[in-house]
């Protein structure tokens, strides 16, 4: 069952971006692969991914494209991608960001992000604090394990912290991805030659702007 419904959460996806059979191009342009941001978001980590699980592309982006996944490859060693939760998509919203702060404080974020995927746009059952809890459960958790992290002053100040940086990047929508506090990738504009490629351009053009930003 878990499988059927991965391959329709994925196809879901798609239509996020039909792959021309182009190249990307070897230097990102501003104003189609990337814009600048008015103003530039201090001591920023060198990616900054926002997310949310309402969001069908995010799934793709995750489960399908790996873009994330790309992207900490050609990142130095030792660092990753910091993956945000967006609190105002959906009525569940806050309490999903809420929910990626016990996966991260946790170290659990990959056991429970396809799950909390599924539950959110295939089974909709995602209706109450106490669904959320069962999804960890149900993902090898235990229900202590989760009921101390959620109760815990450093998931408090972590989902205060997703939010803010919501608001200090002007997100408005998603996925989005800042790379060095200073450039958000247009993804529509990435093209690579086949679908299967589409995280590895991603990261190139990532690869590219930090580079960029260096000089």
């Amino acid at each position: 069952m878990m499988f059927r419904q991965l391959i329709f959460l994925l196809f879901w996806g798609l239509g996020i971006a039909c792959m021309p059979s182009m190249i990307q191009a070897a230097s990102p342009v501003e104003g189609n692969n990337y814009s600048v941001l008015k103003t530039p978001v201090a001591d920023a980590p060198a990616v900054v991914e926002f997310f949310s699980f309402y969001c069908p592309p995010c799934a793709a982006f995750s489960n399908r494209y790996f873009v994330s996944q790309s992207v900490d490859k050609i990142l130095p060693s030792g660092e990753k991608v910091v993956k945000y939760h967006v609190s105002t998509m959906g009525a569940m919203g806050p309490e999903l960001t809420e929910a990626w702060s016990v996966a991260k404080v946790l170290g659990v974020e990959d056991k429970v992000e396809l799950p909390l995927f599924v539950a959110v746009q295939i089974n909709r059952s995602i209706k109450t604090e106490a669904s959320i809890r069962q999804v960890f459960i149900d993902a090898g958790i235990s229900a202590e394990d989760y009921d101390a992290a959620k109760n815990s002053m450093e998931v408090r100040a972590l989902t205060a912290q997703q939010q803010e940086a919501a608001r200090v990047y002007g997100v408005t929508g998603t996925p989005s991805f800042f790379v060095a506090g200073k450039y958000l990738v247009n993804n529509g504009s990435i093209q690579p030659s086949t679908e299967q490629d589409y995280g590895k351009s991603f990261a190139d053009v990532v690869s590219a702007l930090l580079k960029q930003h260096q000089r």
